[in-house]
């Protein structure tokens, strides 16, 4: 056996860690103590074996005394004194075998139940303390998975708790930036209904204004065609007038000027030609031979725009 066969079981110790112990600490160990039982058990088979061959030499040494035994009572008495020590040397020989042979085979025999209840009391405290094993293994099993069950509920509440805070922040959220969308929206929307305002109350102001100045040059252009045509008007009543005042002067001049009867018999010839009411031909005078011209029509001038 090694010096791992000889720790005592109660000072094996492992290390420590969260859940538990360590897995590769416990695998470890398991695996050692079945190597111990592989080896106790090589040892007891072994320790068998040489208990059935000592059982084996002890039956040949049995057997060798029968025979001898039998050779003994086969020679019966013999005579004399040879017969006598060859008897006696035979029976010293015979109970020295036997003695011999029953002391091997109490010592093997005795070493073999030694070895054999050591063997026996050794896996039977390796069961125990397997046993032991197994069930701190499964009650430390059971706590871990106790906890990691608690552990795992805690989580889940903790875990749907948040869910539905973060549910609820979300829709706190969401009506949130609904209302500033909301809010926003309509303050853009009144923002462009009092830009819109502006521009159509600006526009407005402008197209008045421009409508004012175009009724204001209309209205003046008005008052100077009127004025125009009034001046026009005047200036014509004038030239009319005049015209009248020319025609009448002609025909008092045509009247003035024409011959009398004495001097068409004189000279039938000479004669003043006058113009004909309407001003076409010219006007001869025969006294001082000159023509006089009709007068011209002034020409009226258009309005000024």
């Amino acid at each position: 056996m090694g010096a791992a066969d000889d720790r005592d079981p109660d000072e094996v110790s492992f290390a420590v860690v969260r859940h538990g112990f360590d897995r590769t600490a416990v695998r470890e160990h398991v695996a050692e103590l079945l190597e111990r039982i592989e080896r106790a058990e090589a040892d007891r088979l072994e320790a068998q074996a040489q208990a059935a061959e000592l059982q084996g030499e002890l039956e040949i040494a049995r057997r060798e005394i029968t025979a001898l035994t039998e050779r003994l009572d086969s020679l019966g008495t013999p005579e004399g004194a040879d017969s006598e020590r060859m008897v006696e040397v035979a029976k010293a020989q015979a109970a020295e075998i036997t003695a011999r042979a029953k002391a091997a085979a109490e010592d093997t025999w005795s070493a073999a139940e030694q070895a054999s209840a050591a063997l026996r009391d050794r896996y039977r405290a390796l069961l125990t303390e397997l046993d032991e094993q197994h069930r701190q293994l499964t009650a430390s099993h059971t706590s871990i998975m106790s906890t990691a069950q608690a552990q795992a509920e805690e989580l889940t509440t903790v875990a749907e708790r948040r869910r539905r805070e973060l549910d609820a922040e979300a829709e706190r959220d969401r009506i949130r930036i609904d209302r500033e969308f909301s809010e926003s929206i309509t303050s853009k929307r009144e923002a462009l209904t009092r830009e819109l305002e502006a521009r159509r109350t600006a526009c407005e102001r402008e197209v008045g204004e421009k409508l004012r100045a175009a009724d204001e040059e209309a209205r003046r252009r008005v008052e100077s065609v009127t004025e125009q045509v009034t001046r026009l008007t005047e200036v014509r009543s004038q030239l009319s007038e005049r015209l009248r005042g020319t025609q009448q002067l002609l025909e008092r001049s045509a009247a003035l000027l024409e011959p009398s009867d004495l001097e068409k018999e004189h000279d039938p010839d000479e004669r003043l030609t006058m113009p004909d009411p309407a001003g076409a031909g010219p006007t001869t005078n025969a006294a001082t031979k000159r023509t006089v011209p009709p007068p011209r029509a002034k020409r009226s001038h258009p309005a000024k725009r």
